[in-house]
């Protein structure tokens, strides 16, 4: 058998029916949409053709996946209300940059391809009169399922959290809210682990929810362990999913921070809270670890202290590069690494470059006190 082919919906479909008719409008499964409307699909060919975003941005591609609670087992949106305000969404966002502090974020592309799981993926009988879907698409499901996290881990996609869309429901009470949801939660943690937050692109983690004018704010990844118990209060229609979503999980941390040579959490808006979360959950696996930066971010001298607070001898055993650019952190945290670099045995042995660059409130005294006792040599990167 072949590979699965993946398809993803246009995004300009989702744009184009007009608002009277969108609100009525009910999404057909994919096995029916590939029939009914060919050219909603883009090829994967089509995909890879698709205009890329700036270099700075690291190329990211006009890819959107689209996380949202279903609304009932057997349709996720039988009113239209979430393809409305994705819809409005997207539009949105192709529309508005936005901004915070001196800096100011692009649009999104005019033409993006969406994954939208109920019509991307071939969908299972929801109902006992209706035949199977034949061995191809079940195949097909099941190889998606199982690499469902790449849509919303790739640091090159963009990812659209549906978390209100359904406030209009059914007064029965039978539909469970996003933040509620089992694949929903793992979704908007997953999308989280890798993504870039820099404005030399467009944002590309959106919360519809919140608004497309509002900045996502990334959080501390969570372990497996975190997530597990999270999960256990979320709500499965397949109970068995539990399983394979912590699953792709454990795999996703294990290949973007685990087993990762750069990490770059930048402009996070994480303080020393933060810092020391993230240092005190993954600083003692990260073995591979060349390259660390929290670039703009308002950690200051307690964010460092918290840095070097989950630093031994053996943590961070292959870390070349720190970059501490715009992290308020002043001398105080210059004599925090000073002293972290000089204790005995030798603490981040490979460290040959620290950036201290930016608005940090240092002075030259500081700087020369981390020179001379650190023992490493020049300590600055400009």
């Amino acid at each position: 058998a072949s590979r699965p082919r993946r398809v993803v919906a246009r995004a300009a479909q989702l744009r184009a029916v007009p608002a009277d008719r969108r609100r009525a409008l009910t999404l057909p499964r994919r096995q029916e949409l590939e029939v009914l409307e060919p050219s909603a699909y883009y090829s994967a060919e089509e995909v890879k053709a698709l205009p890329r975003g700036p270099r700075n941005a690291g190329f990211p591609m006009a890819v959107l996946a689209v996380s949202h609670s279903w609304e009932s087992e057997e349709h996720p949106d039988p009113h239209g209300r979430t393809l409305l305000m994705l819809a409005d969404a997207i539009t949105t966002a192709q529309a508005i940059q936005v901004s915070k502090g001196p800096y100011t974020w692009q649009t999104l592309p005019s033409r993006v391809a969406v994954f939208f799981d109920f019509c991307s993926l071939f969908q299972p009988p929801r109902a006992k009169e209706e035949p199977p879907i034949g061995e191809g698409p079940t195949m097909a499901l099941r190889a998606a399922l199982t690499r469902m996290q790449v849509w919303y881990a790739h640091q090159l996609t963009t990812c659209f959290f549906v978390t209100d869309g359904n406030t209009e429901t059914a007064n029965d009470g039978s539909h469970t809210p996003y933040h509620e949801r089992g694949w929903p939660t793992f979704e908007y943690h997953v999308s989280a682990i890798g993504k870039a937050i820099t404005s030399s692109g467009w944002p590309q983690l959106v919360d519809v929810g919140l608004g497309v004018d509002t900045l996502f704010e990334r959080g501390v990844p969570l372990t497996p362990a975190a997530l597990e118990h999270l999960l256990e209060s979320k709500r499965f229609t397949d109970g068995t999913d539990h399983g394979l979503v912590l699953s792709l999980y454990k795999k996703t941390v294990q290949c973007m921070i685990i087993g990762a040579s750069r990490l770059i959490y930048s402009s996070c808006e994480w303080g020393p809270d933060e810092v020391r979360a993230f240092a005190a959950a993954w600083f003692s696996l990260c073995d591979r670890l060349e390259h660390f930066s929290l670039a703009t971010n308002p950690i200051g001298p307690s964010g460092v202290a918290a840095f070097c607070e989950n630093i031994g001898p053996g943590t961070l055993p292959r870390l070349k590069f720190l970059n501490f650019f715009n992290n308020q952190v002043g001398d105080d945290g210059l004599r925090c690494i000073a002293e972290l670099l000089r204790r005995t045995p030798p603490h981040l042995p490979m460290l040959k470059t620290i950036r201290i660059t930016g608005k940090n409130d240092t002075t030259p005294d500081g700087g020369r006190v981390l020179v001379r006792r650190g023992g490493h040599g020049e300590m600055f990167h400009p």
